[in-house]
């Protein structure tokens, strides 16, 4: 081989190991770099005793809320409590012109006295045959008729003092003192407060949870500040019956109010057990990641993570409950997951 064709050999050896620029080949990713590996948090899935609540918006409302009548007529002659007063049951509140009914009453007192000795004066005649049949019977009859009229007399005194009917607060005086009154005029209201009701509507969804004499937690609404503590309440009534226009269902819950705390207008919440989840399966919120639009989860599986579609149901606290996608001993990142793709390398915190 002359000089000549031994330089194109060369030539062309030299060449084919280059780029067309003349320049060397890349090397491949794994001769430059390691795969990237995504640092993850995870959490054992543990099944779990759960309660799903059922929490609705309520108004509280006085368990007798009472407007009181006058009786007779006549002038306000005495006031005895103001507004705000507690009462007892059966306080006199005030009188509707006493002085008069008491003069009424005493004089068919008298009358009725009177008739009724001449009466048994008569019937002791009659017996020694001094007096006739008819006068005997004319005396009792009078006797009857003032009885009577002394009955009527009793009634009227006692319906001149305005009572309570109930142990309560008298909320307002719709009189004063000295103003004429007749019979059917409002005079007071009364709110029997120690207990009071809670009036809700609860959705068609809910009310198959429901159920009359259930024991439920009765929560004030507050906007700023602590968050007030709940008191018992009974579930007391629940309608059978939707209403036309909400599509509800009325619900009333009786609370008990000895301490005052509560007063009736509030806004309170109601909550109540939906229902039990034993051996729920349930994963914290942030868990999940939203992927066109569905919602997935990632487990670690071989120093992979690996993607997994779960269907979801109710929020309990900042959990949520899986109903089909995890099963309980899977390895679910909590931490890292939105960094991840299906089949990508992981390393999980603490292996």
């Amino acid at each position: 081989m002359n000089k000549y064709v031994l330089g194109v050999w060369l030539t062309l050896l030299v060449g084919g190991c280059n780029s067309p620029d003349g320049t060397l080949p890349p090397a491949t990713a794994t001769e430059t770099k390691a795969a990237k590996v995504t640092s993850v948090a995870v959490q054992v899935i543990e099944p779990q005793e759960l309660q799903e609540q059922l929490t609705l918006p309520g108004s509280l409302e006085a368990w007798e809320d009472l407007v009181l009548s006058a009786e007779i007529d006549g002038p306000v002659r005495w006031i005895g409590p103001q507004e705000g007063d507690r009462l007892k049951q059966g306080e006199v509140i005030l009188k509707i012109d006493p002085d008069t009914r008491q003069a009424s009453l005493d004089r068919a007192r008298a009358e009725c006295d009177l008739r009724r000795n001449t009466r048994d004066r008569f019937k002791t005649l009659l017996d020694e045959k001094l007096v006739s049949p008819q006068e005997y019977e004319d005396a009792s009859c009078a006797y009857e008729v003032a009885a009577a009229e002394l009955r009527q007399a009793q009634v009227a005194i006692e319906q001149s003092s305005l009572n309570s009917p109930v142990a309560g607060v008298l909320d307002r005086l719709l009189v004063d003192r000295g103003e004429h009154v007749s019979a059917g005029t409002p005079v007071a209201s009364v709110v029997q407060v120690d207990r009071l009701k809670v009036v809700l509507d609860v959705p068609e969804k809910d009310v198959a949870y429901l159920h009359a004499g259930e024991r439920v937690q009765v929560v004030q609404a507050t906007i700023n500040g602590p968050q007030e503590a709940g008191v018992a309440g009974e579930l007391i009534h629940l309608a059978y019956k939707a209403d036309p226009v909400t599509r509800t269902y009325q619900a009333k819950i009786a609370v008990d109010n000895a301490e005052g705390r509560l007063r009736p207008g509030m806004i309170v919440r109601v909550e109540a057990v939906r229902r039990d989840l034993p051996g729920a399966i349930a994963v914290p919120l942030y868990a999940l990641v939203e992927q066109g639009g569905r919602k997935v989860a990632y487990v670690a599986e071989n120093g992979v993570a690996r993607l997994r579609e779960v269907t979801t149901g109710a929020v309990i606290g900042d959990q949520v409950l899986i109903e089909a996608g995890l099963a309980a001993g899977e390895r679910l990142l909590v931490k890292g997951q939105h960094l991840v793709t299906d089949g990508g390398a992981i390393a999980v915190a603490g292996d």
